[in-house]
């Protein structure tokens, strides 16, 4: 069977953009060709800044004839009063390209079934791939010239072969072909290919790696060869100069050693965020005045000299507002905040502190950590800050490293400093321990409820793609947070609070709106972060109140126990029973007696079902829950086999109604059951 090669050529893509690409395009190639009945063995994808490469194996040469099965008209308007074929009937088989000898009937509709002979893949791939290519989402996206397809940037070529053979198709005024294009500076020219293997070969050989993982390789092999201390490499760092490069070549530069007396976080952030370098350190982990850069292009000697000159005078720039800042102190910063907007009807930067420093400590004291709240109140008092320094206003990427540094300096407890240097990125908070960690959990959490309370309260929820104060990221963050502290979490009630703080400054918030939107953007939330669970249990499992939205720990559980449910249909056709005439009759305004029923149920069966569901769950964890609830099929099954329920009395209805409310009350504690679609995908 033959083997299909993808490629699309375009402008560098920016480095975060480069790996999603790719693997959505390899999953977009892989799912269509399985819908079109050209499912093949192996998908393979490599990337580059300026190439997206997808390959196929063994791809079937043609589709495989099917019976299509068509509904006609129905019977009545198929045949006349004699039982003679009406023109309907017939313009329904011209239509299908058969004779209506063919038609058969089925209820009260016509059919007909013809054959559907395979399409050569070399013609489906034609459509497909097209389909594929404009199906690519990014993050940010533009049109290029009379284009009206939105892509990261501009398409310049593409490669698409089936067996060596050029498979045609345009995508907007690009044409495939079997030609690419090495290194945008090493090597410039266009050159044919056969395959895949033949691809990768050339591209090797004009100066191309395509492969990630042997670029990730080679980096971190060439920068501690060319160091001479040890190369401080973060994973982040590293991902984002293999997808930089094509050609990556480690180099080693210096800067100046009187800048060595700035804070490390300035000079750390100043290399590797600004300007992709990675620090050097000597044998005792002490920072040094020398940096790894990655070259895509030019020589060593050039870029060198081009790397060390930008760093320098970077780092200049910086010990001139270093300098500054050292004239006023923390509390002279805070107090400058109070001229810094955070919106304009949210209040001021001082304002917002001040909300922090309720805040903070009401979330310890909800976790039991009630021994921190002078630290919290600190903590918050001086997270904001340094947001008034020279130095961050320089460079914005020190928020909160820099506050954390000045603390120090200012002989401010370890703990707290840990907290404000911590407090915009959840992995630093994280990997901190003790008070310094709980500290850091709980004024990140602060700091987004008092977001999420602000926004959502005055209407600003997202909306499609449209997320200008990134309030899908504060809850996405709440989520993490429960997570890292292992322990149930309350986010409703603490948004409750974070709106009364809202409410003691005077600052007028739409609340049950904020409510509403929050749900909201958990449920969404859920969908984005548990992409591995059963569509249906999920589904089932954010089918509820706020209260349970806003707990990430009971949504799992029932995420859980929906799953080890959907392994049992009868489980889940008894248990969808109650839950569906109850709903039902609550629609059509059918009395339920909620209390006192069990004297009118007239029923043994309708008794031995209320005695077999407990008042409380007995169980918590999943595989206990679905074992309790498997032992109320029976009963279940028994009463709606042998009683009924919507009898003419009113009295005996509302009764059994009533008990059937509190059994499905039991139910949904653990999830919504008829979501589940038991025999559906997973």
């Amino acid at each position: 069977m033959p083997d299909l090669l993808l490629e699309v050529g375009c402008e560098e893509l920016p480095a975060s953009f480069v790996a999603n690409a790719a693997a959505q395009l390899a999953q977009e190639v892989a799912s269509r060709l399985a819908a079109a009945g050209l499912k093949t063995e192996e998908i393979r994808n490599m990337a580059t800044p300026r190439r997206l490469i997808v390959s196929a194996k063994n791809v079937p040469a043609q589709q495989a004839d099917s019976v299509k099965e068509a509904r006609g008209p129905g019977i009545k308007a198929a045949y006349d009063a004699d039982g003679k074929p009406t023109k309907a009937l017939e313009g329904f088989c011209r239509g299908q390209g058969v004779d209506v000898s063919a038609v058969y009937t089925e209820g009260d509709y016509v059919y007909v079934r013809k054959e559907v002979v395979g399409l050569p893949a070399a013609e489906v791939l034609q459509t497909l791939l097209p389909e594929a290519i404009r199906a690519l989402t990014f993050e940010k996206s533009m049109r290029w010239g009379a284009s009206r397809m939105r892509f990261a940037r501009p398409i310049r070529w593409i490669v698409a072969l089936l067996d060596q053979a050029v498979v045609p198709f345009s995508v907007e005024t690009v044409t495939s072909g079997n030609t690419t294009k090495g290194h945008r500076f090493y090597n410039r020219q266009t050159f044919e290919v056969t395959s895949y293997d033949d691809l990768i070969a050339k591209l090797r050989a004009a100066s191309v790696e395509p492969d990630p993982h042997e670029r990730h390789s080679r980096i971190v092999r060439e920068a501690n060869a060319v160091s001479s201390g040890t190369p401080e490499i973060t994973d982040a760092l590293l991902d984002e100069n293999v997808y930089l490069t094509e050609w990556p070549t480690a180099i080693e530069g210096s800067f100046n050693p009187e800048f060595l007396t700035l804070p490390e976080p300035v000079l750390i952030t100043a290399m590797a965020k600004h300007e992709k370098f990675f620090p050097v350190r000597d044998k005792a982990g002490k920072l040094t005045n020398k940096f790894i850069s990655i070259r895509n292009a030019g020589t060593d000697d050039a870029v060198r000299g081009g790397n060390e000159w930008v760093l320098n005078a970077r780092f200049n720039d910086a010990k001139f507002f270093f300098d500054e800042d050292q004239k006023s102190n923390l509390e002279g910063f805070l107090a400058q905040t109070e001229r810094m907007t955070y919106q304009e009807q949210l209040g001021s930067v001082r304002a917002r502190v001040d909300r922090l420093i309720e805040l903070t400590p009401k979330i310890l004291d909800a976790l039991g950590r009630g021994g921190l709240t002078e630290a919290a109140r600190q903590a918050a008092r001086l997270c904001k800050a340094d947001l008034a320094c020279g130095l961050v206003g320089e460079l914005p990427a020190l928020q909160g490293l820099i506050g954390a540094e000045y603390a120090r300096r200012e002989g401010v407890a370890k703990d707290v400093c840990d907290a404000i240097g911590a407090h915009y990125d959840l992995g630093r908070a994280t990997a901190l321990v003790g008070s310094s960690r709980d500290l850091a959990l709980a004024l990140i959490a602060a700091d987004q409820l008092d977001k999420l309370a602000g926004y959502l309260g005055l209407g600003h929820a997202p909306t499609g793609s449209s997320d200008p104060f990134a309030l899908r990221r504060a809850v996405t963050l709440l989520i993490e947070i429960h997570e890292a502290w292992g322990m149930e979490t309350d986010w409703q009630a603490a948004l409750g609070q974070a709106l009364t703080v809202y409410r003691s400054q005077g600052i007028a918030l739409n609340e049950e709106e904020a409510y509403q939107a929050l749900g909201q953007i958990f449920e969404g939330r859920y969908r984005a972060m548990m992409g591995h669970a059963r569509y249906d249990a999920l589904e089932g499992a954010t089918a509820a109140s706020l209260e349970v939205l806003t707990n990430p720990a009971e949504v799992r559980r029932r995420v859980e126990v929906l799953s080890l449910a959907a392994e049992n249909t009868t489980l889940i056709q008894a248990l969808s029973r109650p839950l569906n005439i109850v709903r039902a009759a609550e629609e059509k305004g059918i009395e339920i007696q909620p209390q006192n029923y069990r004297e009118h149920l007239d029923s043994a069966e309708a008794i031995a079902l209320d005695d077999a569901v407990p008042a409380e769950g007995s169980a918590r964890k999943p595989r206990e829950v679905v074992s309790e609830l498997t032992s109320w099929i029976e009963p279940i099954n028994r009463f709606f086999d042998s009683t009924m329920i919507m009898v003419e009395d009113a009295q005996i209805r509302a009764a059994r109604l009533g008990m059937l409310k509190r059994i499905s009350q039991a139910i949904l504690r653990h999830g919504d059951f008829t979501r589940i679609v038991s025999d559906g995908p997973r």
